[in-house]
């Protein structure tokens, strides 16, 4: 009954919009957070300069392409990019960048103008822009002139490291229909943020069919895109609640492709119609995020605590147990998969902290925290206990929290878990004086430098930390060439553990058999390309 039931929700979910047919191959059913190895949730934005979750990302990229698209190399694929190529001084202050000919669906060309109005909007936009401060926009720019038609120049204050501001900078100048968008003040578009007809001109592979907050969104093919066409004539996502919910849609055949559950591992043999495609770590790490503006919380200031929280948790128990050994530990800001940057130190596995219980207690008993009467530690009379917040509705989640509030009791440290969703998650972490600690997961993007969260200033910095010694280090992994500055911040960031560095579990996606080319519209960077899927000859009879 409960999976009829579900297969009916789907199904009426997409009755509204354009024609849905089971069985034919034209048409691929997703949850958003595929190949994240998250647990669902919703698309609440389709703003780019507005959104604040990856899967928000994953909707608004199928509109919009990037003027650079960085491959799973770290590396810019010029076949893929607007950009056709990137000149730059001789003192790594000026980058003069050519676009290749492009229209927008209306038929009206995309030009260095339209660079120019998203770079004029995301310095309008200031902190409320949610990339605001990565790779140096908008402060780090002095001057951004357009040349030509389809080409333009950006002036930087000071010499950067060419490669960190390519990839994490220069990437963010998406351009933007400044002819469609520049009548709209600021407030318009947050309130427009998820109205479809605000993103009728778009140059991306698809367009919005059909939007219904908190149930679903389709996706049309954009007949006039330039680069690769889609294959399919409808890509829709289905917003779901659970995991459960997500293998009850594949086992029934309402979803051709899900994230198989750690929970639910052995369950797959269930799905005889299904194949198993294993996916290495998205660019990035979960970790604990601690609020050091509640008072409450005070004593999450002192780099002793945060080290013994760190040295408490057991991650190669949580990877053996829950994640299936899909990953590997996660002590600091830098993916552990691939190794690409990692500091000597961090490849050879030394990190200043680690699973070591014995050390934790020496830091806590150094720290003036001693045990109480029920083994929690005190000190002038408060005790060492916060409350940590995790996205609901995600089994292995729940399990993880269970193993690190044992871990950490062991230690003398309480940890109360508290589940809201993952909405409501993001909600709450404006509101720092409201929660004490967040359990998130981190995508980078394409280089590992987490300014975001990590500088005084960073966009993502709600918990409100601040090290001088922090900053000047993600200053170096700015300005200075070379992969030495990366590593010195890196290991810093180790030791004095700003968050809790978890592991990024690898995923497992289950994928209906005949549904082909998933490995290239998933990519570890949590872009999608949905236009590079499609049915196999044959495969519609046997789909649902």
């Amino acid at each position: 009954m409960r999976s009829r039931l579900l297969a009916a929700v789907i199904l009426a979910m997409v009755a509204a919009g354009p024609s849905f047919s089971a069985g034919r191959c034209d048409t691929v059913v997703v949850p958003p957070g595929l190949g994240l190895g998250t647990p669902p949730a919703s698309v609440d934005s389709l703003n780019p300069f507005l959104i604040g979750s990856a899967y928000d990302a994953e909707a608004a990229g199928l509109l919009y392409d990037g003027l650079l698209w960085i491959s799973r190399n770290h590396t810019i694929t010029w076949s893929r990019s607007i950009a056709s190529a990137i000149e730059v001084s001789d003192d790594k202050t000026t980058f003069t960048v050519t676009m290749k000919p492009r229209t927008w669906s209306d038929g009206v060309p995309v030009t260095a103008e339209d660079v120019k109005f998203t770079f004029d909007l995301i310095r309008k936009l200031g902190k409320t822009y949610t990339g605001y401060g990565q790779g140096g926009m908008p402060g780090l720019v002095k001057s951004l002139n357009v040349l030509g038609p389809h080409r333009f120049r950006v002036v930087l204050k000071r010499s950067v490291n060419p490669t960190w501001f390519e990839l994490t900078g220069l990437s963010q100048l998406t351009p933007f229909p400044a002819h469609a968008w520049t009548r709209y003040s600021v407030n318009q578009m947050w309130r427009l943020q998820s109205t479809p007809s605000f993103f009728r001109v778009v140059d991306g592979p698809f367009r919005i069919g059909r939007y219904v907050m908190g149930r679903y969104i389709s996706f049309v093919p954009n007949p006039t895109y330039q680069g690769h066409k889609p294959d399919i004539r409808r890509f829709i996502m289905v917003f779901l609640n659970s995991d459960g919910a997500v293998f009850e849609g594949l086992r029934t055949g309402t979803l051709d492709a899900g994230n198989l559950p750690f929970s639910l591992w052995r369950a797959q043999r269930k799905l005889p119609d299904a194949r198993e495609l294993r996916l290495p770590p998205n660019f990035g790490f979960d970790y604990m995020e601690l609020s050091y503006r509640n008072p409450k919380v005070a004593f999450f200031r002192d780099v002793r605590v945060r080290q013994a929280i760190a040295d408490a948790i057991d991650q190669k128990r949580i990877i053996r147990l829950l994640l299936h050994g899909t990953t590997k530990p996660q002590h600091g800001p830098v993916p552990v998969d691939p190794p690409t940057f990692l500091s000597p130190a961090a490849k050879a596995g030394k990190y200043p902290v680690g699973y070591d219980t014995a050390k934790a207690k020496a830091l806590l008993a150094a720290a003036g925290w001693k045990p109480g009467p029920d083994g929690i530690r005190m000190k002038d009379g408060k005790r060492l206990a916060f409350t940590d917040v995790i996205p609901s509705g995600n089994v292995t989640g729940q399990l993880g929290a269970e193993l690190i509030q044992a871990d950490l009791r062991a230690v003398g440290i309480a940890m109360t878990i508290r589940e809201v969703t993952f909405s409501q998650m993001l909600v709450l972490s404006y509101k720092p004086l409201q929660w004490e600690a967040m359990q998130f997961g981190w995508a980078l993007g394409v280089y590992p430098d987490d300014s975001a969260q990590l500088a005084s200033d960073g966009a993502f910095n709600q918990s409100g930390y601040s090290d001088a010694r922090m900053d000047a280090l993600l200053k170096d992994v700015q300005t200075k060439p070379g992969l030495e500055p990366l590593y010195a911040y890196q290991d810093y960031a180790a030791a004095q553990q700003p968050e809790i560095f978890l592991p990024e579990p690898g995923s497992v996606v289950l994928v209906r058999n005949g549904l082909e080319g998933v490995r290239k519209f998933l990519s570890p960077t949590g872009a999608w390309s949905p236009q590079y899927l499609h049915w196999a000859p044959g495969a519609c009879g046997r789909r649902r």
